[in-house]
């Protein structure tokens, strides 16, 4: 499916469960301790995600950021450059691909909806948006 050994690391078993049912492996970020990985994606939205990457990359890996967060803590950058870790930034992947694996169904994308409201309910879409849990709300017209 990706062409790589995939290992995927959080916080939450019920949406790691999502993945695990794709045939993905999945760990809980605690349980992953080895800095073997030779690429890490960080895509946390938490300011200690790129901290938590470099601990898992291993020399002359690569760190990718795909996460964009209002503050950032301070970042050891030393071991950037003892480690020669290439960091990449990546706001958007190419569309094409994305849009074809849709059009395809080798992506399922409904287990990532939580709900989905008409657009007259839009502010309640939005308060159910920010509950614990919660992935993707969609609003239709």
């Amino acid at each position: 499916m990706t062409g790589c050994t995939l290992v995927v690391g959080g916080r939450h078993k019920e949406k790691l469960s999502i993945l695990e049912r794709r045939g993905i492996e999945t760990r809980l970020s605690s349980d992953i301790t080895e800095r073997v990985f030779d690429c890490v994606i960080d895509c946390t939205g938490s300011p200690s995600g790129v901290e938590s990457a470099m601990k898992l990359v291993r020399p002359k890996g690569t760190i990718v950021l795909k996460t964009t967060v209002a503050k950032r803590d301070n970042i050891d950058m030393n071991v950037i450059v003892i480690d020669e870790i290439t960091l990449v930034g990546s706001r958007c992947g190419p569309f094409e691909p994305a849009i074809h694996a849709l059009m395809m169904k080798t992506v399922d994308v409904l287990p990532l909806i939580s709900r989905t409201f008409p657009l007259s309910e839009g502010v309640e879409a939005f308060n159910f948006a920010s509950g614990k849990g919660i992935l993707k709300v969609l609003l239709k017209a």
